[in-house]
């Protein structure tokens, strides 16, 4: 017997021996060891209260490296429950019966836990998603002379007043009566639509205008357009008179205000934005990408019409170049609030030619939908001009990263321009007899290039290369070398300078 409790006393003696160690290592949710540190308590984002629709919830917790463990039934979290993950957020949805929107409330519970710390406190947050009813509207002045009008989704349209004309930029996927929503708003102005581009979010109230009022949409979108007015019931002699096709450097004219197009493919073959040169106003839809942070949202560049980073980094280059760093606020389809313009276009920017220069590694999986990846610039947490742009990992670029020698832009001076585009490789200019010379600026689309010279002279690729024009044809090759200096690609520009 004495032997016996000898070995149980050692038993006992060895499994206290391991506690310290078993405990540093994981201790239970909230249990407390006054020589640890306790995890803090975790956060979310967007914030506990009430949202129009449906929005991600992200589980943050200012302690590096804890895990966060959370229910969504009401009950206590555990380590035994859920951890959450950065790229699969939570989600709390908008429910509408018919037309009608539903109020829903959501619970969510978290604790964070840490290896040789004391867990986080439990917190709770409450969630309420007011939906609208399909039906309804609301609008708000956003910026001088714009009025914002938001559909039941929280689709964005805009309203501009000009002292002729009103423009309806988008037209939401509502089911109410938008045309006579908008009446109050007009002042009794005539009234034009325009579409960024042909998806549903964007043109589901198309046929409320149709019969008497002129829609724009570019050529590239408009047989997608033309199908939703038949299947909505529109006439086709309605449809053949005021479905008009909008198209690069068209002026929309409101009388006091003037507005121009650019076409920007992408998003879809047809996407343009609109500026106002005048107040740095950018109408962009989904051209751009849109960065909303609860959805949250993403530059879709991963649909099959969607062109390769490398391509749509010139198109976006080639109309920066166009506006000149004028781009004073940016209005998009899905953004509450406008976006600072030029620091938008930067981070956007910046994010695709990560994608040119470095390839797949620069990727992480996207938050919507699954199975897509996108590369983000900036904490949609913190930053309001974040950026996020969604690929398929097997074709984001044309060719591999050290195989991209192609230009993304080139530019002249002397009043002389070219309409670049990535397909092309060969472009002719004209000058006049009295311009002796002539700046050329090419862009490599890599940052990576080997080498870029014109008419084998050496130049810095964003740099000027000044050239001397004799009277009639003045050849340029203009060559890159790719990043594995091999592969190479030349592009061929004529000068003409005029004789008389």
């Amino acid at each position: 017997m004495t032997q016996k409790r000898a070995i149980f006393c050692t038993l006992v003696l060895v499994v206290l021996a391991c506690l310290p160690s078993a405990w540093a290592q994981y201790p239970p949710a909230n249990a407390v060891d006054p020589n640890a540190p306790t995890v803090a308590t975790p956060t979310t984002f967007p914030p506990p209260g009430t949202y129009p629709t449906t929005y991600s919830v992200t589980l943050l917790s200012a302690t590096p490296g804890a895990q966060i463990h959370y229910t969504l039934d009401g009950t206590q979290p555990t380590s035994s429950s859920p951890v959450f993950d950065p790229y699969q957020l939570l989600w709390v949805g908008a429910v509408n019966n018919g037309d009608a929107g539903l109020k829903t409330s959501y619970t969510i519970r978290a604790i964070a836990l840490k290896p040789g710390m004391n867990g986080s406190e439990i917190a709770t947050f409450q969630y309420t998603i007011d939906r609208r009813d399909k039906t309804a509207y609301v609008a708000e002045d956003t910026l001088p002379g714009v009025t914002m009008i938001r559909d039941y989704a929280n689709d964005k349209m805009f309203l501009v007043k000009g002292s002729k004309k009103a423009l309806l930029i988008d037209s939401g996927m509502g089911t109410g009566d938008l045309k006579r929503f908008l009446t109050p708003y007009m002042a009794g102005l005539p009234l034009e639509v325009v579409f960024t581009h042909f998806h549903g979010d964007h043109t589901g109230q198309s046929d409320a205008f149709i019969a008497d009022s002129v829609e724009h949409i570019n050529d590239a979108d408009r047989q997608q357009v033309v199908a939703l007015l038949r299947a909505k019931g529109a006439s086709d002699d309605a449809i053949a008179e005021n479905l008009q096709t909008i198209k690069e450097g068209d002026i929309l004219d409101l009388g006091d205000r003037k507005l121009t197009v650019y076409q920007v493919p992408g998003h879809t073959p047809g996407s343009i934005v609109v500026f106002e040169k005048e107040t740095g106003y950018l109408f962009t839809g989904d051209s751009l990408g849109s960065n909303g942070p609860g959805i949250p949202d993403a530059f879709w560049l991963h649909l099959a019409s969607s062109p390769p980073v490398d391509e749509y980094l010139s198109t976006l280059e080639v109309f920066r170049s166009k506006v000149q760093g004028a781009v004073k606020y940016i209005l998009t389809g899905h953004n509450d609030r406008p976006l600072q313009g030029e620091t938008y276009l930067d981070n956007l920017q910046t994010a695709a030619q990560s994608v040119v220069d470095e390839g797949v590694k620069v990727l992480v999986p996207s938050w919507r939908p699954s199975g897509v990846w996108q590369v983000v610039v900036g904490d949609r947490t913190r930053d309001p001009n974040w950026v996020s742009i969604n690929v398929t990992q097997e074709r984001c670029l044309s060719t591999s990263p050290d195989k991209i020698a192609t230009l993304s832009n080139l530019q002249l001076n002397q009043g002389a321009s070219i309409d670049y585009a990535p397909s092309r490789s060969g472009y002719t200019a004209v000058v006049g007899k009295s311009v002796a010379s002539i700046r050329i600026t090419p862009t490599t689309t890599s940052h990576s290039y080997r080498a870029l010279k014109i008419n084998g002279v050496e130049v810095k690729s964003g740099s000027p290369y000044d050239a001397s024009l004799k009277r009639g044809k003045n050849p340029f090759a203009i060559v890159v070398t790719a990043p594995d200096g091999t592969t190479s690609q030349t592009y061929t520009l004529t000068i003409t300078r005029e004789n008389r």
